[in-house]
């Protein structure tokens, strides 16, 4: 198996990563919003499966991914002084929304750091001369 091939497996993984993280986004109360959210987002390993990048697309979807975690840091924090007492993985409460907003920043740091690995695949893939 040649390099081309296996770094575009990987970029295979990467895109069944967000397509399963915008499956999961089907019950969120807005399903919408999140699934285009990761949908976007694999749209840019899913280039590098074909050699292609988008580079306008790609900041994008990082500034958006930024702005996810940069938003559910206060509801992270506040998970973190909870944490003894609180599993992360229990239905939504809305006395509770610290506990969604950790998953919500988890999820966008997990994107954050796909967009850039899809990046490093596509430059082993295209090295630049």
């Amino acid at each position: 198996m040649s390099m081309n091939t296996l770094l575009r497996i990987c970029a295979g993984g990467l895109v069944i990563i967000l397509l399963l993280f915008a499956a999961l986004q089907i019950n969120d109360p807005d399903p919408v919003l999140w699934t285009g959210y990761y949908l976007a987002c694999a749209v840019i390993p899913t280039l590098v499966i074909f050699q292609r990048f988008s580079f306008p697309l790609f900041w994008v979807c990082v500034a958006v991914s930024v702005g996810v975690v940069c938003l559910y840091i206060p509801g992270t924090l506040e998970y973190l002084r909870h944490a003894a007492e609180e599993p992360l993985m229990q239905s939504m409460n809305p006395e509770k929304p610290y506990i969604e907003e950790t998953r919500e920043l988890i999820g966008g740091a997990i994107t954050l750091a796909v967009l850039f690995l899809a990046l490093l695949l596509f430059r082993k893939l295209r090295p630049e001369d």
